[in-house]
């Protein structure tokens, strides 16, 4: 057996492979001080003697630690001159003309990021090498003051780590029982300030991602030794790698639905795709095409969700671990309606989360969400849910509306409910324009893949906004994340900062980089469990004109030598064109070159997994009264199960499913494929 389970704001999926190949699904409740005993209760549902081969695990600890400042006590030890890199943030902030921006604070306060007294130059020669005595007190000021990691990052270290590496002995030799981070290991990249607050960000987060692995092992272990663990980049590696590099698995969750979503438009032979995965908490959005989603080489955590773009930061803290190109914004399932001192209606970025969750979940919540809104609109089941595990009740839903919205705005409580419902989808509009508008791509000529416990609610009110016409909905939409853990493939990802002018390179020495960077990839996934035979890689180049301060990241090509500036030109001018309207006859420069390390983790492919759950005979249809905005009303919706669609129906239509619900507004068409999916069409 495979296992995967993904840990939602609101649920957690769990999807199983059996024995015999069958497919198992389930969702329970996300409550992480017993997941471990939840995900054993599902084996043991499927097969008391089950044999797990394995489990993948795609979770939010690392970012839920890191928003809301439960990381480890971290000291920092770097160059003297450097101690405020990390309250300076390079000097960037958001949007300046943002009056209500509140800095975060610094991920380490100043009494324990401390100096020493070293210097490396730019072109990696020592000026000054490292003082042992006055590193030694340094290290020991921050025992003293009870740190349990320190984060070491020197000026220059990403071309000569020498004294990193012999801070790092010292450290061992002081505070053996104290976790240690360098930045020439887990970021050796240009630029002082993201590559300070990388390793900052890794080293808190070592001990929190240590414990919790150990205790869902301990769990797990009865099955299985073998947990693997997705990270943001869409890869998956050992329970091991992660409590080294615990900063890839930052967005860990949204990864996995974006991979499936991609698998499934390479099967489908889909080239232009965007996928919408909407949870409990946050809704998130990726371009595929080609079946290959967007992928960017950092990014931000501890702003909030955030629409981010190429002009200006969130807000947050800078994490340069590469990862797959997710706009989130802060609008799911349980996200809470509210009135702001404005007299306007707000819907999140709070949530009721799991404990309480939504009034209708009858756990003791008392705040109107946007679930709410949906039961109360009619739009998904008035009685119960997932699988008719959790039960609903709609008038729970129906008072909090009324108190909380409809009185205080003076209207009707389904107008209420259908505002809750409008100024989400305004929300995660921005996020469906940020991946396609926003970077150049006209939504009209893509089909938007929709997925997550609440996506296919909202899907086709989305691409209507967007003037989109088409809309699939794949088998176990819910539970797509999880599906997409069991499709993952082991990954790892090098860099080496190069920084030179791409008309004075040296091919060969570029070639010599990459050579040494996959024997070291090699080494490491061997030591994993990986068949060296298994291991194939995929080489990138960063490039950018030698005046801007952010690069493309582009594939390297399969050139000779003497043809390979004129190739990276080429390359990066049609590249640049595309991402911003325009090219330059300027110097460009090659800033870093990048390794993918990667190894299949199996055999299995979505359309084998997609055919193997259970199926039962559907329901007969059945209706209910469904609210489509002021200019529709009320209307009578037909109630279906996925697999009683035998021909195109027209809406206003439901189509129920143990792990989501799908709206057919009016003006739209579904049917279902021969592969099992549900394909929305505008009329």
């Amino acid at each position: 057996m495979r296992i995967g389970f993904d840990i939602g704001g609101t649920f957690t999926d769990v999807i199983v492979v059996g024995n015999d190949g069958r497919l198992f699904t389930t969702k329970v409740l996300s409550l992480l001080d017993r997941v471990g005993e939840d995900i054993v209760q599902c084996v043991r549902e499927v097969d008391t003697q089950a044999q797990v081969e394995g489990f993948v695990h795609g979770t939010t600890i690392a970012s839920n630690a890191v928003i809301e400042e439960t990381t480890a006590r971290t000291g920092l030890i770097t160059t003297r001159g450097f101690r405020d890199e990390l309250e300076m943030r390079g000097q960037r902030r958001p949007n300046i003309y943002d009056a209500d921006w509140d800095r975060l604070p610094p991920l380490v306060p100043r009494s324990l990021r401390l100096e020493v007294q070293e210097r490396i130059l730019g072109t990696g020669r020592i000026e000054r090498p490292l003082d042992p005595t006055q590193a030694r007190t340094v290290i020991d000021q921050l025992v003293t003051a009870g740190v349990e990691a320190i984060a070491v990052c020197l000026v220059n270290s990403y071309l000569n780590p020498t004294h990193e590496q012999q801070l790092g002995q010292l450290i061992a030799e002081v505070a053996a029982d104290t976790v240690v981070c360098l930045s020439c290991d887990i970021h050796p990249e240009i630029r002082e300030y993201e590559r300070t607050s990388t390793t900052v960000i890794n080293a808190s987060l070592i001990p929190v991602v240590d414990r919790y692995l150990t205790r869902l092992e301990q769990h797990l272990s009865a099955y299985s030794e073998r947990v693997l663990i997705m990270q943001s980049n869409g890869g998956i590696m050992s329970a091991q790698a992660a409590r080294r590099r615990p900063a890839y698995m930052i967005e860990s969750g949204p990864a996995a639905g974006v991979l499936a979503a991609a698998r499934f438009a390479q099967e489908t032979q889909q080239d232009r795709v965007l996928s919408f995965d909407m949870g409990g908490t946050t809704a998130k959005a990726c371009l595929i095409e080609n079946g290959v989603p967007l992928e960017k080489p950092g990014g931000e955590v501890g702003g909030g969700a955030t629409t981010t773009t190429r002009l200006f930061g969130g807000g947050g803290h800078a994490l340069r671990v590469p990862s797959l190109d997710i706009v989130e914004v802060g609008a799911g399932g349980g996200s809470i309606a509210w009135i702001d001192d404005g007299g306007a209606l707000r819907v999140g970025p709070q949530s009721a989360s799991a404990d309480p969750g939504p009034a209708c979940y009858g756990r003791g919540g008392t705040a109107p969400t946007v679930t709410d809104a949906n039961v109360a609109l009619g739009y998904m089941n008035p009685d119960a849910i997932a699988g008719a595990t959790l039960t609903i009740d709609r008038q729970a839903a129906w008072t909090a509306i009324e108190q909380k919205i409809a009185q205080p705005l003076n209207v009707e409580v389904l107008a209420a409910a259908y505002g809750i419902t409008q100024v989400a989808n305004a929300t995660m509009m921005r996020a469906l324009r940020a991946v396609s508008t926003e970077r150049g791509r006209d939504p009209r000529d893509f089909t938007l893949i929709a997925f997550g416990g609440a996506g296919p609610m909202h899907a086709a009110a989305l691409a209507d906004s967007l003037s989109m016409t088409r809309v699939q909905i794949p088998l176990y939409p819910g539970l797509f994340s999880a599906l997409g853990l069991l499709l993952a493939d082991y990954r790892h990802d090098y860099i080496r900062s190069v920084a030179v002018a791409l008309d004075q390179i040296d091919p060969q020495a570029v070639l010599r980089h990459y050579r040494e960077l996959e024997t070291q990839a090699r080494a490491e996934l061997v030591e994993e469990g990986i068949a060296a035979e298994r291991i194939r890689f995929e080489r990138q180049v960063d490039l950018k004109y030698g005046y801007q301060v952010a690069e493309l990241s582009l594939p390297f090509p399969e050139v000779t030598a003497a043809d390979l500036q004129d190739r990276l030109a080429q390359l990066f001018t049609q590249a640049h064109r595309q991402a911003f309207g325009y090219d330059r006859a300027d110097t460009i420069e090659l800033v870093s070159v990048r390794l993918r390390a990667l190894a299949s983790s199996g055999h299995l492919r979505f359309t084998e997994l997609t055919g193997t759950g259970s199926v039962s005979a559907p329901a007969p249809p059945a209706s209910r009264m469904a609210y489509f905005g002021p200019q529709l009303g009320e209307c009578q919706a037909a109630v279906y199960q996925r697999t009683a669609l035998e021909q195109a129906r027209n809406g206003p239509l439901i189509v129920e499913e143990p792990d989501t619900t799908v709206v057919v507004p009016p003006g739209w068409t579904v049917q279902y494929d021969v592969s099992g999916n549900l394909l929305l069409q505008h009329e």
